[in-house]
This record gives structure tokens, C-alpha cells and sequence, in this order.
């Protein structure tokens, strides 16, 4: 590390009018470090009102005052506009005009001091402003004819935690404050004569507070042993969630028998909270295994996993994990009272990989996993789907070549059946795809690191199939080939 400025920007260019474009300038002077850039994606996407238009810009100022202590600053703007993006399995189970936009102004500023080189606070506070808006002016669901929601929401979140490392024994705990001002101003029109519009305002303010410990402890050489537990305590006036108190245990363990294997097993709990940016400094992991998932706000869960890694020789590694969650969802249930009122229900879900990575030469690597994603959940809120199970079998071969050049090759299998909910929320239908995809990517790296160029193709011989992804807004596949080329640039 050096004093000096850098520059990175990449550009993309693909079918279905897809552009993006992003650049970066960093530097570093004496004891201050900055990062200023801007990102752009449009794209009219795979269908009709799949399209996406997203605007990001960050700037990062952060200074040493001391070799002790550091102090941050950042300022993040967002702007989105969206269709309906997600995969429901079957081809007409989307929204034809639902609009979806989201703009954000967040603020943080965050210092770290080291009292001891064993001994580091953190603290992070953030203010966001947020305007999401959704409006379907033909909505699917029979008897309504427009949907119109604004939510502008004001948040504030501070985060404040300490790290001891120890020999054998080391423990990182903190606590957060995050206070939500938020309502949801609603317009839906009935289709009765004569046709009726319905306004109606929703409290979603939320005032949610927690602490947590976790403590690391090594009674043997290769043996780490998470123990610790984490407080929530939730106040809103929101109908939907419910004010809740909650502590959360979590307990993990990860053992070396011998060199190259590791055993991992965790079970923890947690409430999935109103974070501001979904961001925390709270631990995001427990013996390997990710606790906090983008559930729906007030969330309760179990969570429980087991986990083998094992190193085969110089060159292959291979494994196997599972886990299992049981959540308790909140819901509004307008069947208890005529104005609704907030309910619980339950969704279990389960995901299992194995996985075998080979790396022959240094020119040459190999891959293969089995992925298993297993869905149940109750029709007072399936959320798309009351059963699934989901398998994928993924198989990659990447070159590397001495030239500059690289190429990667992966077929992915993929086979899905469950009962997925129709859009208009009437019914559920059954559904079973069988479908393999391949991806194809060339590259070069330029001369002196100055960057890399690439042409990639995803869904190469442009296979349509069904598929429900439960991440509505990201989807793994697309059901339509996609061709694109992009170049990346790094000075100096």
C-alpha cells in the first residue's frame, strides 16, 4: 500500500438491450483513503416488464488519526426501477404491469480504535431515507382493478461491538439501536358497481434493539467452540409484526481430527430484523454456517447444520453440508377480524450440497456439486410455493492459459416439482420440470494487469423452461439465452 490513485471501469454490452457501465477512482495521500463511484444497468430483460433500470453512486472517505484509530465516512444514493422480475414455474404466473420503484439516500459515519493489539472497538451509525413505491394498474388478482402503494420510510441504526482475541479464548459482543419511521399509503380499487377505490393508511414504525456475545474457545489445538446468545427486543405499531422480546442461543463447533478434514456442526436462533441497509457488524456466521437470510421482517427461526470439508492430496477437496430451518413467518390475516391483524404461521425448509473441486494442473480446474433446496410452507402465506424440492447439478471446466487467455465451461441439471401458488392467490397447481442449461465464457487478460476482456453466454442453446426461485428479485436462470461482452480496465 501506497500513496497514489487507481481507476477501474467496466462496461457491459449484451442481448436484450442490456447495458452497464461502472467506475471507480481510489486513492490513498498520508493517512487518508478514498473511494468515489458510479454504477448504471438497464436492460428490458427476458420478457415483458422483466425489465431493470438500476443507478448507483458511493463516495468513501477514511482517515487514520492515530495507528490506533480510524475514523470512516460514506454517502450511498440508489435508484431502481423495476418490472416483476421473479420465476414462478409456470410461464403466465407474472404481472404484466406491475411497476416497482425504490430510491435511497443513506448516510453512515464509523471509527475503529484498537486499545490493545488484542483489544478493537468498532462503532457504525447510519441514517437512510428510503421512497419505494408499487403500482399495478391491471392486477391479476380477480376483483381488484389498481393497486397503488407508497412506503417513505426515515431509519436510523447504531451499532457499537468489541473484539478480544485471545490464545484460547476470544469473544466479540456488542449491541445495535435501529428506529424506523415508516407507513405505507395504500390505494386499491374493487370492481364493483360502481367501481370503488379504497384508501388506507399503515403504521410501520419499529423500534428494535439487540445485544449479543459470542465467544470463541479452543480447549484443544484443533478444536474451535462457538458459545454465546444474542437478545432481541422488538416494539412496532406496524399490524402486520407483533412486539417481541426474543433470546436467541447459538452453539457451534469445528474440529480437525487430522490434517486437511474438517467436521463442523452449528444450531442457533435468531429474528430476522429491521436492519437499516441489511447491514450489521453483529457475526453473520456460526461455525461456517450463514445465520442471517433475507426473510421477511420479524421472523423467528431455528437453524441447525452439520458439515464435512476434507482436502484429497495436493490438488482436490471435497465435501458435504446440510442444514434445516424451521421459521415462524408474520403474516396479516384479515380471516381473524374484518380490519386484520398480525399472525404467525410455519415454513420448514432444508438445503444439502456435496461438492468436488480438482485442480490437475495449474492451467486446469474441475468442478462438480449437488445442490438440494426443499421448501414446505402453509397457505395462509406460501409466498409462491407450499412444496418444492429442488435439485441442481452443476459441472465447470476452466483454462487458464499462459497466453492470457482463459475460457470456462459449465452444464447445470436442474429438476424441480412442487405445488406453487397462482398470482391471483385463488389456487394451487402442481408442477415438474426436468431442463439442463449451458454457460460458456472467453476471456483475456491484458498486457501489464491493464485489465481483462470477455464474451460470455449464459442458457447457450436458449432453453425455455419452468423454474420458481424463492429470491424473487435475483433469479438463478432465465429461460432465454443471454450473450454479452465485457471489458474491464484498471490503471495503474
Amino acid at each position: 500500500m501506497r500513496d497514489g490513485l487507481n481507476f477501474q471501469g467496466s462496461s457491459l454490452v449484451g442481448e436484450h438491450n442490456s447495458y452497464a457501465g461502472e467506475g471507480v477512482v481510489s486513492g490513498i495521500i498520508d493517512q487518508a483513503s478514498f473511494s468515489f463511484g458510479g454504477f448504471h444497468f438497464t436492460t428490458d430483460g427476458f420478457r415483458r416488464n422483466a425489465d431493470q433500470q438500476d443507478d448507483i453512486a458511493d463516495a468513501f472517505v477514511q482517515y487514520a488519526l492515530t495507528p490506533q484509530t480510524n475514523i470512516q465516512a460514506e454517502y450511498r444514493y440508489r435508484n431502481s426501477l423495476r418490472g416483476d422480475l421473479a420465476l414462478r414455474f409456470f410461464d403466465e404466473n407474472f404481472r404484466p404491469d406491475e411497476r416497482n420503484r425504490d430510491e435511497k439516500n443513506v448516510y453512515r459515519v464509523g471509527f475503529r480504535h484498537e486499545f490493545a493489539p488484542n483489544s478493537t472497538v468498532l462503532g457504525s451509525f447510519t441514517y437512510q431515507e428510503e421512497d419505494f413505491g408499487l403500482r399495478d394498474l391491471h392486477p391479476q388478482e380477480p376483483g381488484l382493478t389498481l393497486i397503488d402503494l407508497k412506503r417513505p420510510d426515515q431509519a436510523y441504526g447504531a451499532e457499537l461491538q468489541h473484539q478480544f482475541r485471545g490464545s484460547w479464548f476470544s469473544v466479540t459482543s456488542g449491541f445495535g439501536y435501529f428506529d424506523v419511521n415508516s407507513h405505507i399509503d395504500s390505494r386499491v380499487g374493487i370492481d364493483l358497481p360502481p367501481p370503488t377505490l379504497f384508501p388506507a393508511t399503515l403504521d410501520e414504525d419499529a423500534l428494535h434493539i439487540n445485544a449479543y456475545v459470542y465467544s470463541y474457545l479452543r480447549p484443544l489445538e484443533h478444536v474451535l467452540v462457538t458459545l454465546g446468545g444474542s437478545g432481541d427486543f422488538l416494539n412496532t405499531d406496524s399490524v402486520e409484526l407483533a412486539t417481541r422480546n426474543q433470546f436467541n442461543p447459538k452453539a457451534g463447533i469445528s474440529w480437525e481430527p487430522w490434517s486437511g478434514t474438517v467436521v463442523r456442526a452449528a444450531g442457533f436462533r435468531t429474528l430476522k430484523r429491521t436492519l437499516v441497509t441489511d447491514q450489521t457488524l453483529e457475526p453473520t456466521q456460526v461455525a461456517g454456517f450463514n445465520q442471517f437470510f433475507d426473510d421477511i421482517n420479524g421472523t423467528a427461526a431455528w437453524r441447525y447444520g452439520a458439515a464435512l470439508d476434507q482436502q484429497l492430496g495436493a490438488d482436490v477437496y471435497a465435501g458435504v453440508e446440510v442444514s434445516k430451518g424451521d421459521l415462524e413467518v408474520p403474516f396479516l390475516d384479515f380471516s381473524v377480524v374484518a380490519d386484520g391483524r398480525g399472525a404467525h404461521t410455519s415454513w420448514n425448509e432444508a438445503q444439502g450440497r456435496a461438492y468436488l473441486f480438482w485442480t490437475p494442473r495449474d492451467w486446469l480446474a474441475l468442478r462438480t456439486e449437488y445442490q438440494y433446496e426443499r421448501a414446505r410452507r402453509s397457505e395462509l402465506l406460501a409466498d409462491g410455493v407450499t412444496s418444492m424440492d429442488t435439485q441442481r447439478v452443476p459441472v465447470g471446466i476452466s483454462l487458464f492459459l499462459p497466453q492470457g487467455f482463459s475460457g470456462a465451461f459449465r452444464a447445470t441439471y436442474v429438476h424441480q416439482h412442487g405445488r406453487f401458488e397462482d398470482i391471483s392467490g385463488a389456487s394451487f397447481r402442481s408442477g415438474s420440470s426436468d431442463f439442463a442449461l449451458l454457460d460458456l465464457s472467453v476471456s483475456y487478460r491484458l498486457p501489464q494487469r491493464y485489465g481483462i476482456v470477455s464474451l460470455a453466454t449464459t442458457n447457450l442453446l436458449d432453453r425455455h423452461f419452468n423454474y420458481f426461485d424463492t429470491d424473487r428479485n435475483n433469479p438463478m436462470f432465465q429461460p432465454a439465452r443471454a450473450i454479452f461482452g465485457r471489458i474491464t480496465l484498471a490503471f495503474p
